[in-house]
């Protein structure tokens, strides 16, 4: 490894890329950086299955700090401009204290903009998204996915069931004229250079996805629905920016008894899989990459060989 080479650790949800990070960071001195757009919400831990113990404004597991979660409440907006301004103030905190800063997590769009920096978008626009907001409480998301599908049907089919990058997809549009497809295809961003490494964890799909499956009944049973529950009595609403994500979103359709319970299990893990496999798309073509394909047998020092 080069010196003030920062890790970057990536790859589908339940790979096991905490577990791999943790175990790193005590052999080479590390600090990690969460790349996850889920667990940045504090009182949301069950479901975006956290790990260790808040000390202080820190998360620490096994003794390793983990920066950027629990850091804003469920009502509060976070973009990928945001991670890319905190991640590098992380990273410099991170080196200063002589350590090597290992980021982790399955949130694509965060990964590039740290690495490359972001595309030449246009800013939010509040009334046009209020508008989007309020149609949605109306029609449903449904509705908003069939406009853009009219006007960026790859937009729509990439983020469909994702609220809020549907919201930005169909605003962009509603700003610019033009599909965000489009703007993202003509920019001429140029990359930013560091020193890093990227390591992609993949594994056999059928393991990945029974992982998937009992990480999903497993955290139903371990007290999401009550974990949910809790926030909506703190006064966060049932349509807030962190109860929108995979699990929470259906739990809220149960409290509607829109579904049962075996229905919300059922609904929360298939959800979740077609989400890993759109995180396995998008990491499996990023550039500057090292794949590592893991399994039960796959040895710690497997993983370190691909580093040093």
């Amino acid at each position: 490894m080069e010196k003030n080479q920062t890790i970057i650790i990536s790859g589908p949800t339940a790979v096991g890329k905490t577990a791999v990070a943790v175990e790193l960071c005590k052999k080479i001195k590390g600090a990690i950086i969460s790349a996850d757009s889920r667990q940045i919400y504090k009182y949301l831990d069950i479901g975006t299955n956290k790990e260790g113990i808040l000390n202080g404004n820190i998360r620490q597991i096994d003794g390793i700090n983990q920066y950027l979660t629990d850091i804003i409440g469920p009502d509060q907006k976070y973009s990928a401009k945001n991670f890319e301004e905190d991640a590098q103030k992380y990273e410099q905190i991170i080196l200063k204290e002589q350590k090597i800063p290992v980021i982790v997590g399955g949130t694509g769009l965060y990964i590039k903009a740290f690495l490359y920096g972001l595309d030449d978008l246009p800013n939010a626009n509040e009334s046009i998204r209020k508008e989007i907001e309020n149609i949605i409480l109306e029609k449903g998301l449904d509705y908003i996915y069939n406009l853009l599908l009219k006007v960026d049907p790859i937009s729509a089919n990439k983020n469909k069931g994702n609220t809020q990058r549907l919201i930005r997809a169909y605003e962009i549009y509603k700003i610019t004229g033009k599909s965000m497809t489009e703007l993202l295809q003509s920019s001429q961003k140029v990359d930013k250079r560091k020193k890093f490494k990227h390591i992609v964890l993949l594994t056999n799909r059928e393991t990945l996805y029974q992982r998937i499956n009992e990480r999903c009944k497993n955290m139903i049973n371990s007290g999401m629905i009550e974990e949910t529950k809790r926030v909506l009595d703190m006064g966060y609403s049932t349509d807030c920016y962190g109860l929108t994500g995979v699990g929470y979103r259906h739990i809220i359709k149960y409290f509607k008894n829109e579904i049962s319970k075996n229905d919300l299990i059922e609904k929360f893990a298939q959800d979740t899989r077609q989400y890993a496999k759109r995180q396995i798309t998008w990491f499996s073509k990023q550039k500057d990459i090292t794949i590592l394909n893991i399994d039960n047998n796959t040895s710690f020092k497997n993983i370190l060989s691909v580093l040093f």
